[in-house]
């Protein structure tokens, strides 16, 4: 068995044990395995967190969270053995423990007592050393915000608590406005302003959003938020739709799906569509304003971004990196070195300005599962057990849209903004192009691609992992690039049968 195997084999028996826990059936073995493998590894207890801040999302959804009384306090100590009176360690944390726990009801497991329950096992665990007291009034803060705000007649709901505060991350909070702490609920009227950091924030709707400095937002109602300037992206269930974020300049509306939304300080408004789709159209504050140019109004769908401007006109956005916006769930780069690949641009634009869609930068992300396209949930997978080749990992790589195989006369110019080696990643089945055959070479490495159902094969759909459900291969080409310069790639021909499916090119490049 090789590492990858063990490795991926130790965390889905952790993910199992963690699940045996939750739901009461885990043996005192499997729960003193679980236990020595939390505090003798490293990577198993990052995983654990990990995962258990997952279950935590899920669960804070279950149930919109309710006001914390004495009766469900004592519900949360009994159900996680805990004395009020009692420190906790590694031997006697609730999530690690050796007693055997009932199964939680999910009548109130889906309130912010018990998420935060959950969650404060976790942050207090510091590696099985030191005590943690569960002071009684930090529970109870838990589940109800400190923080007012003077009455707004326009919000006849004014003070009620609507979201959770999940977590910050390196925050410097505005001195004009009061900070808040994790795990603390969120009203409607409150305004949550940040200079640096990020916060997670998780609505009883459903919706999940990251709000990342500098920012400045009021929570207006349940399923409403106005954001001055800043970054937010948002990631909406079913329950979550008609999610708004209101702008200076514009209205954007959840239909389903994950985005984000960048607010420049003058209030020109880009808003990116990375799942499913949105509605933008203009703020109707603002048509009040008699001399406020009307937005028009535009659906976006996966894979498009537009950039509204305070003359209302509507503009393309040729690329976004996810560093500037990311999503929701987007997982953490590999390295922190500087950006390889810059910007994206096209000439698509130039015959058809109706054209919505952007490239999106994914810098230092390449892995196992990466999404290859912006308009496509395909998969980019390493084609044996393997995986893909090392040289690859942790690359910047560029998603394109997939309809672009489409285009003729295309011209993609990719900006690198240090030395490095190039890669396209070029699909077997299609005649390679002269732009690519006399400008790059062939490594004679391959990459494959797991897709998800289509037009011509609806039986297909994506697994987890190298050398799974591979669909089509990809030869990767190289060059190298010796100092800052901006790339030009092409479009090709069609291959003789379509049916049997072709994709457009991959791009990425890494660091030399």
């Amino acid at each position: 068995m090789n590492p990858r195997q063990e490795h991926s084999q130790r965390f889905d028996q952790v993910h199992e044990l963690v699940t045996k826990l939750l739901e009461g059936t885990a043996t005192e073995a499997e729960q003193q395995q679980l236990q020595e493998a939390v505090i003798n590894d490293c990577e198993v207890r990052l995983e654990y967190i990990r995962y258990i801040q997952e279950v935590s999302h899920i669960a804070s959804r279950l149930v919109p969270p309710q006001t914390t009384d004495i009766h469900s306090k004592a519900m949360v100590l009994e159900a996680f053995k805990i004395s009020e009176d009692a420190p906790f360690n590694h031997a006697t944390s609730p999530s690690i423990a050796g007693a055997h726990r009932p199964k939680l009801p999910y009548s109130w497991i889906g309130t912010a007592a018990v998420t935060a329950a959950i969650l404060l096992v976790i942050l207090s665990f510091q590696l099985g050393v030191g005590r943690v007291d569960l002071d009684p009034s930090k529970t109870e803060s838990i589940a109800h915000s400190t923080q007012s705000h003077p009455h707004d007649s326009q919000a006849p709901d004014h003070g009620k608590e609507v979201a959770t505060l999940l977590q910050g991350t390196n925050v410097i909070w505005d001195s004009l406005h009061r900070s808040v702490e994790d795990l603390h609920r969120i009203s409607i009227g409150q305004t949550l302003c940040i200079h640096e950091g990020s916060l997670k924030l998780v609505f009883d709707t459903g919706v999940e959003a990251l709000v990342l400095a500098p920012c400045l937002i009021e929570i207006q109602d349940r399923d409403r938020v106005y954001c001055s300037y800043g970054r937010i992206a948002a990631k909406a269930n079913d329950s979550g739709i008609g999610f708004m974020i209101d702008t200076p300049v514009a209205r954007v509306t959840d239909l389903g799906t994950e985005f984000g939304v960048s607010i420049s300080d003058s209030g020109d408004t880009e808003v990116a569509v990375f799942k499913g789709k949105v509605n933008v159209g203009p703020n109707p504050t603002l048509q009040q304003n008699k001399n406020a140019t009307p937005v028009r109004g535009q659906r976006l769908v996966q894979g498009q971004a537009t950039l509204v401007g305070r003359d209302g006109q509507s503009r393309r956005v040729f690329s976004i990196d996810n560093q500037r916006l990311p999503g929701v769930r987007d997982l953490a780069p590999l390295h922190l070195n500087s950006p390889v690949i810059s910007e994206v641009r096209d000439n698509i634009g130039d015959r058809h300005p109706e054209n919505r869609m952007f490239y999106r930068i994914v810098q230092a992300g390449l892995r196992e599962d990466s999404q290859a396209f912006v308009d496509r949930n395909h998969e980019w997978n390493g084609l044996s057990e393997d995986g893909m080749p090392a040289e690859l990992i942790g690359a910047d790589y560029v998603m394109p849209f997939n309809d672009d195989k489409f285009a003729d006369n295309l011209v993609v110019r990719v900006a690198i903004a240090r030395p490095a080696t190039v890669y396209i990643f070029f699909c077997d089945n299609t005649p390679a192009p002269d732009w690519l055959t006399t400008r790059f070479e062939d490594t004679g490495l391959d990459l494959g691609l797991d897709e998800v159902a289509g037009r011509y094969h609806s039986d297909r759909k994506l697994s987890v992992g190298p050398a799974q459900s591979i669909d089509n291969t990809f030869s990767i080409w190289k060059r190298t690039v010796d100092q800052p310069q901006e790339l030009v790639l092409g479009s090709f021909e069609r291959p003789a049968d379509v049916q049997l499916g072709y994709n457009m090119y991959g791009i990425a490049a890494v660091a030399r």
